[in-house]
């Protein structure tokens, strides 16, 4: 992770869901499948961010780091901010610090084959309720809103 090492991802338009975070190559369950990176805010900052921004997108790229901060890949981040969501993801998210700064990295729940769309959960606890959609990841277990 210090090392900024990471998988074989690529990009790609997905009927339904715009651009999708692709494998492109095989992962086991527990490899790192990317760290996420961005801005490092603190809860208040990235939601007077989104109030601010809201009206020029639909999208959230914020991924809750601590209880306190979140990591916003909206201006800064790598393509890791194109995982959608799934009720039933085949990553987990982990966090830690490394150097003084808090990362998050995306880890494979189970094996995930190369052309398999990467999902993660959003979670809600930084969603703005004017930026809740509907689910459409299609899962069995499907909550219906993200």
């Amino acid at each position: 992770m210090q090392r900024g090492i990471h998988a074989d991802l690529s990009l790609e338009r997905r009927p339904g869901k715009g651009i999708a975070l692709v494998a492109a190559e095989r992962f086991e369950e527990g490899a790192l499948v990317f760290q996420y990176v961005g801005e490092v805010l603190s809860q208040a900052a990235y939601l007077h961010q989104e109030l601010k921004d809201g009206h020029r997108s639909a999208h959230t790229y914020g991924i809750a780091a601590t209880t306190s901060e979140v990591i916003d890949a909206s201006y800064v981040g790598g393509m890791a901010r194109f995982a959608n969501h799934s009720c039933s993801p085949n990553c987990t998210i982990e966090r830690w610090e490394v150097a003084g700064e808090t990362c998050c990295g995306k880890f494979a729940k189970q094996t995930i084959h190369a052309g398999e769309e990467i999902t993660i959960r959003y979670g809600k606890s930084f969603v703005l309720p004017e930026k809740e959609k509907l689910c459409l990841c299609g899962s069995s277990n499907c909550t219906g809103f993200m």
